[in-house]
């Protein structure tokens, strides 16, 4: 499984989820997930303030097992490292999510109502 950039070139025509894929947004980058080359997701990050970065988006086909959506979320933490942020946002109400968000180190964000975020050192 891995994630990787957008580019504009590719044929995304055939994707069940082609229609919810932005690329014209300046302030945000979207990446594919991958397995075994087989496209089966997306994630969008957005700068959303100061050393800030919000995942705006996450799309994946249903997974083998729920093994992946933790491996997604590793590979999300690790490509969000490299931008230098302070923080990785996630908005959510799901119950599911939010345990899962604490179980990874998740905090909940106390400037915005049903927001995560993830702190980086």
């Amino acid at each position: 499984m891995l994630l990787s950039q957008l580019k504009l070139e590719e044929d995304l025509s055939n994707l069940p989820f082609n229609h919810l894929i932005k690329t014209d947004q300046t302030d945000s980058s979207t990446y594919l997930i991958k397995d075994n080359q087989e496209i089966i997701g997306f994630i969008n990050l957005k700068n959303v303030g100061q050393n800030l970065m919000k995942l705006d988006k996450f799309v994946i086909c249903k997974p083998d097992h729920s093994e992946q959506i933790i491996e997604v979320f590793y590979h999300i933490l690790e490509l969000v490292e490299k931008e230098d942020v302070d923080h990785l946002l996630i908005e959510t109400d799901q119950e599911s999510l939010v345990e899962l968000l604490n179980w990874l180190g998740f905090k909940r964000w106390s400037e915005a109502h049903h927001t995560y975020g993830y702190p980086y050192p």
